[in-house]
């Protein structure tokens, strides 16, 4: 049966992770390392850990305590504004639906008007429809058409 695990072993961590290791650490303790090879083992993957640890350590970039500082109130201001906006957006959502309810109802009711007046404009000629009012009414129509989703996208979106 074979030994897997050592009771010197937590004396070898120890050693490696206060850096006393192997010329501040009593001589009994490096000659067991040197005859247990469960000690050799610990000691060896202990070791390429702690040299990872300390080499990330060295590498790491810390940013300044003024600039740990300046980013939390960024980040605290940007959340207090997100909090603030969550009910203007449901007022958004609200305003949109309500307008949005409103033309249909509107196009309800005029649909007989409108029925009726694109029936009149399909059986008249060309020449009948160059009345002074046609034209814009028709320019306007179609500027509606195209400004409404442009304008709706701006007011809706978030950026």
């Amino acid at each position: 049966m074979t030994i897997i695990e050592c009771p010197r072993e937590s004396d070898v961590l120890d050693a490696l992770a206060s850096k006393r290791w192997p010329h501040r650490v009593d001589r009994e303790l490096v000659d067991h390392v040197a005859s247990c090879q469960i000690c050799t083992d610990v000691l060896v993957v202990a070791s390429a850990m702690r040299e990872d640890y300390d080499a990330t350590w060295q590498d790491a970039n810390v940013p300044s305590s003024g600039q740990v500082w300046w980013r939390a109130e960024m980040r605290a201001r940007q959340e207090a504004i997100r909090e603030a906006s969550r009910p203007l957006t449901f007022v958004y959502v609200v305003a949109a639906s309500v307008a949005l309810a409103v033309t249909a109802v509107a196009g309800w009711f005029a649909w007989p008007a409108v029925h009726e007046f694109v029936s009149s404009i399909a059986s008249t000629k060309v020449s009948e429809l160059a009345s002074p009012v046609t034209l814009p009414l028709l320019v306007a129509l179609g500027a509606l058409l195209i400004v409404a989703p442009v304008a709706l996208y701006f007011v809706l979106s978030d950026e």
